[in-house]
């Protein structure tokens, strides 16, 4: 594999420090560089099974492999690679009772919200007083999974960070509590309980830690900038063991605050791990230096020194990056339809453009536009398949195919068929606990509460018999509940395109509770696994869903001072300054062009100025004249309806 010079010092280092931290900066190769460590340390003699690389998601950890193949040929396939969750998730399954857990069924964020509204309004019975104020069960889901991946005690944390009374923090407390034991009891485990109890068992029994570590030589983690602490606190243990780390991330893309992650973990790396060494990549094969320009002065901006200077490998381009200024946000989708447009006049296709926003709501307008234009697009960033109605339908009968005590499973099957409420469903559930020991007396309590001849029942008979064949059981469960999910749902025809992928998926997979497990653990969205992904369309993508990706075009849209840095994060410094981290990844996607679009008006549920407020952060001002070429249209203080002006920032 050919390396730079920076990346094969990294790669091939031998000296005294026990740990490696890379910071690759945006398109320097990072993934070219853990592949290139993991294959030199295999012909160095390594067992590749004592390689284990972390990554954030399986897409990543799948191309990982991938690439390796390639280098060291089936070896490869020993070297262990996934995400944290189904690392552990894999370790907890083979030795379960030396974690202590009663069960390994994984439940999904809707399953936690239905389990804890359950528990919340049962506790919320004997709350004296209005119960207006209290945290809804969205908040508690989050209150709760933000503490634990931070490592903090639930209760301290909503002392520290909310303004709820004590009584308040006290019900919450409880509920969480017993959210923890419902989970117990149904042996459901949601996705913090995979990291927690994994690290909270290896740092309380050191026997089981040293034997889990050391099963590794090196472990490679991929983006580190995003670990949160209790992805951090797991790192250590295997270093606590004398386990090497090779590391690899970039500071400046770490944007994943509101799940937990600390950027202090590449910041602050070399103090957190002393004997340790970091290894800077600078050069970059993405873009041409004056995107490169631009996104270096956007970070040199910052009071944090990221010492990242970024040089185009690719040298110089054609043109400066473009700063087009409008009036309203129509006309700004409006003239970003008309560029995509005329691009293709230039030879370029529509999938060399990507229109990345702050929010999937900002995207509404040019979505609009492009439906009217026929300009074909894929949104990534939005709804995410395996949260639909119709496809979590498909997804309860499948678990209860593996698991007949999967109570959350059961509540959603049955509610799908006419007549069965939430009432009935609750009856007939005590019923099938009462009476679950085996499929063929469960099916013959269902036959008595329902008839032997209900959809239902036949339906779950058919998952179960053909269980061990994902494929085919996916294609029976779908056969069987087409005829009520296309009564039950609207827009039946693109919800069925749906089911079809999830049939496609299945064929990749061998093992029906895998199937199960990843989908759980990794939800996707429909352009993700659908092999009408590479059709000629344009990309609109939300920032955040951008991390990895990249396009010869890239439209940075609504680039204004409510979105960069976002008002919501105005006051707080790590905020703010996470805020610049995610204006910097969207601009650093671009290869060839980048254009930076803004509108001085914005219609939401009411009209607000867009133009920089005195006294107020903006990342967009004052940008050097010889960066950028600006451009105003239709814009003139006659027209600004006295809203304000963009004259500000030139």
């Amino acid at each position: 594999m050919e390396l730079n010079e920076q990346q094969h010092n990294a790669v091939h280092y031998r000296g005294e420090k026990k740990h490696i931290l890379v910071t690759a900066g945006a398109g320097c190769g990072k993934t070219r560089t853990i592949i290139a460590r993991a294959a030199h340390v295999c012909k160095q003699g390594s067992d590749p099974s004592r390689l284990l690389i972390m990554t954030f998601t399986n897409r990543a950890a799948r191309e990982l492999k991938q690439r390796l193949k390639s280098e060291l040929g089936e070896s490869a396939e020993k070297i262990q690679a996934g995400t944290f969750h189904a690392f552990c998730l894999k370790v907890m399954s083979q030795i379960p009772k030396s974690f202590e857990i009663n069960g390994l069924h994984i439940i999904d964020s809707d399953d936690q919200g239905t389990l804890m509204g359950m528990i919340r309004k049962e506790v919320l019975k004997r709350l004296k007083g209005p119960k207006r104020g209290f945290p809804s069960t969205e908040q508690l889901i989050h209150y709760y999974s933000y503490s634990r991946n931070t490592c903090s005690v639930p209760k301290h944390y909503l002392q520290r960070e909310t303004d709820m009374e004590p009584l308040q923090i006290a019900l919450c407390d409880e509920i969480f509590t017993a959210y923890q034991k419902a989970k117990e009891v149904r042996g459901y485990l949601d996705y913090d309980d995979l990291l927690q109890q994994f690290s909270d068992i290896l740092g309380k029994k050191p026997k089981l830690r040293k034997a889990v570590c050391m099963l590794f030589e090196e472990v490679l983690v991929d983006e580190m900038q995003d670990t949160n602490p209790i992805q951090f606190e797991i790192l250590k243990h295997f270093s606590s063991e004398g386990v090497r780390l090779f590391c690899v991330g970039d500071p400046a893309q770490s944007i994943y605050r509101f799940r937990g992650a600390e950027f202090k973990h590449v910041y602050e790396f070399e103090k957190i791990f002393p004997d340790s060494i970091v290894f800077p990549l600078s050069k970059n094969y993405r873009s041409f230096q004056e995107i490169l320009n631009f996104s270096n002065w956007l970070l040199g901006k910052s009071p944090f020194d990221y010492q990242n200077n970024l040089e185009a490998a690719r040298g110089k381009g054609e043109s400066l990056p473009q700063l087009e200024d409008f009036e309203h946000q129509s006309d700004e989708a409006s003239w970003i339809a008309d560029y995509i447009v005329a691009g293709t006049e230039r030879k370029l296709t529509l999938s060399d453009f990507m229109v990345l926003y702050r929010s999937a709501y900002e995207a509404r307008n040019l979505e609009a536009e492009c439906i009217r234009r026929g300009i074909p697009y894929r949104f990534i960033g939005g709804l995410v398949l395996t949260k639909s109605a119709h496809v979590r339908d498909i997804l309860a009968l499948l678990r209860l195919s593996r698991n007949q005590r999967d109570d959350l499973a059961w509540l959603r099957y049955l509610q799908l068929w006419p007549r069965i409420g939430e009432r009935t469903s609750e009856r007939l559930l005590e019923v099938i606990n009462d009476n679950n020991n085996d499929i063929e007396s469960l099916i013959g309590v269902l036959s008595g509460s329902m008839g032997e001849e209900h959809p239902a029942i036949k339906a779950l008979q058919e998952a179960v018999s053909t269980f061990n064949n994902p494929t085919t059981c996916i294609q029976n469960i779908v056969k069987h509940l087409k005829p009520i999910l296309s009564q039950r749902y609207d827009h039946w025809e693109q919800r069925e395109k749906d089911l079809k992928l999830l049939e496609k998926v299945a064929q990749n997979y061998t093992s029906t509770s895998q199937f199960i497990d990843d989908f759980t653990l990794e939800p996707l969205n429909d352009t993700q696994i659908s092999n009408d992904y590479n059709d000629d369309a344009v990309t609109l993508i939300t920032v955040h869903s951008a991390k990895g990706t990249e396009a010869p075009v890239c439209i940075v849209a609504s680039a204004t001072q409510q979105n960069y840095p976002h008002f919501r994060s105005l006051g707080d410094l790590e905020s703010e300054e996470e805020e610049r981290r995610v204006l910097y990844v969207a601009c650093t996607r671009a290869q060839n062009e980048l254009i930076i679009t803004r509108a001085s008006t914005n219609r939401n549920a009411f009209w607000v100025q867009h133009s920089p407020a005195k006294g107020e952060p903006y990342f967009l001002q004052d940008i050097p004249e010889e960066l950028v070429v600006k451009t105003l249209h239709g814009w003139s203080p006659d027209n600004a309806g006295g809203i304000g002006s963009l004259a500000d920032v030139y």
